[in-house]
């Protein structure tokens, strides 16, 4: 029976992997270190047991816990768990009861991510309208784009102009990666030079993004408008 189990395992992994070669729906994107509760509807008096198998070795299940720890729930229909190693891997869930089933999902462990704003430098005629956003770009170590189950990320930024500071929270979402700004009052009457920094940075989460180094400042310059007084009839 357990090798029968073990088969339909591994044919459920191969199964996976041909779906994730086309979608990323049955991958999750974690980072090292980081701890994550995972969980299937629990169905009677059913048993459950979870496992995790490295990418490149689908025949043995890890047990090192420097690598992956099961922090609680592996007998259970929710297991927390902590990511200790990079790398690439695959987590089981089996149910036993009358009849047996599993669902597999590919992990993909990373070290770090970075946040960076796309345009240093943004320039605009002061009106009557405060709202501004920049664009910001997500990234794994990896060089590919941080994925959408790590938004909404949080930032904490500052925003500076004539030696006075303001400290504001935003949100940025996955569809548009814009970081709305506030604490920028547009005077028309008046050139105006506004920093905006990144202070820090966290998916969804709690991981930290890592800030790029001379990306995480940008510098919104705002030109005051033309006095134009009277309209003369000569």
């Amino acid at each position: 029976m357990k090798t029968q189990i073990h088969k339909g395992i591994l044919f459920m992994i191969f199964m996976i992997l041909a779906v994730t070669k086309v979608t990323a729906q049955d991958t999750f994107v974690v980072f090292e270190k980081a701890t994550h509760v995972y969980a299937v509807d629990k169905h009677g008096t059913n048993t459950y047991r979870w496992s995790v198998f490295a990418l490149a070795d689908l025949n043995s299940e890890i047990t090192d816990t420097d690598v992956v720890e099961f922090i609680s729930g592996k007998d259970t229909h929710q297991a927390e768990i902590k990511w200790k190693q990079a790398g690439e891997y695959i987590l089981v869930i089996e149910e036993f009861g009358t009849c047996q089933n599993l669902k597999a999902n590919r992990v993909s462990v990373v070290t770090t991510s970075t946040i960076a704003f796309k345009e240093l430098i943004s320039d605009d005629c002061a009106d009557d309208n405060n709202e501004f956003a920049a664009e910001m770009v997500a990234m794994f170590d990896s060089g590919t784009v941080l994925s959408e189950s790590q938004y909404p990320l949080t930032v904490n930024y500052q925003v500076t102009i004539d030696g006075t500071t303001t400290n504001h929270i935003a949100n940025i979402a996955y569809r548009d990666q814009l970081l709305n700004i506030e604490g920028i009052t547009e005077d028309v009457g008046n050139d105006q030079t506004y920093k905006i920094e990144i202070i820090e940075a966290k998916t969804k989460f709690g991981g930290q993004i890592n800030l790029v180094s001379g990306k995480d400042i940008h510098t919104r310059i705002l030109h005051k408008k033309p006095v134009i007084k009277t309209i003369q009839l000569n």
